[in-house]
């Protein structure tokens, strides 16, 4: 059975001897990276676990939030990877009334840019977009130009039959669902944005990470409360890694 290597290079927890931030950033096959927490961080856990970042080959940006873009201006000149970002996440994000989009002036990224636009795929990389925005789950703090933020930037990977999410804003169920309609999905991994979740709403998530017999890598947003509930409930399914750890999804 083909494994999937990731290593997190960035999450809100460290193992000993490692950084964390509040961010994410994950390292997909040794050629892919997902998101790159907002500092240098990723790059410092990276070069603690031998990471050669010339390999990578694309990077995926998962929205236009800080805390998953703000460290992609630190890679460059360390790798020729191409990145791919949907246009609208270069619009200026807020948290109520905090500035939370792109830290920088992006005209000094000099990657070679693709934007997304709904759904695609390049090579074995499935990415998802289009999945319909739930304005009673996204949390109504998120906003763009004082309008509630639906994160139409939003996008999701499927590797290997691995989902791969940012934050999942629009909502982990939501996702699962809609990824599920046209792959079999095995595994999910990232942040879920349950900090806030009522008791209710994490019962029907766990349900339906129990339906799709899931393993589950819950990372970021997800809450450290709702991860302990999520081990409790999904026992070895739900693997708790943090910055500095390597796994292999079978």
């Amino acid at each position: 059975m083909k494994k999937l290597k990731i290593k997190i290079l960035c999450n809100d927890s460290a193992r000993k001897n490692f950084f964390y931030e509040h961010g994410l950033s994950i390292l997909i096959n040794d050629t892919i990276l997902f998101d790159t927490g907002q500092s240098d961080v990723f790059i410092k856990n990276g070069k603690k676990l031998h990471v050669d970042f010339q390999k990578i080959e694309k990077i995926f940006i998962s929205h236009g939030h800080y805390d998953h873009i703000g460290g992609l201006i630190h890679l460059q000149g360390k790798t020729k990877a191409t990145v791919y970002i949907h246009k609208k996440a270069l619009i200026p994000k807020f948290s109520a009334k905090k500035f939370a989009g792109i830290p920088y002036d992006w005209s000094k990224i000099s990657f070679n840019i693709v934007y997304i636009e709904q759904d695609t795929t390049i090579d074995n990389v499935h990415i998802i977009n289009s999945i319909p925005a739930n304005n009673e789950i996204i949390n109504k703090k998120f906003n763009v130009n004082g309008k509630q933020d639906l994160f139409d930037d939003e996008i999701n990977l499927i590797i290997d039959n691995v989902l791969f999410t940012g934050c999942a804003h629009k909502g982990i169920e939501n996702i699962l669902k809609y990824a599920a309609k046209n792959y079999k999905i095995k595994a999910v991994v990232g942040g879920f944005h349950l900090l806030d979740a009522p008791n209710e709403r994490i019962k029907q998530i766990i349900e339906l990470f129990k339906s799709y017999n899931l393993n589950v890598f819950p990372l970021h947003c997800t809450g450290n409360n709702v991860i302990k509930i999520l081990k409790k409930e999904l026992n070895e399914k739900c693997i708790e890694l943090k910055a500095g750890d390597e796994w292999r999804i079978t």
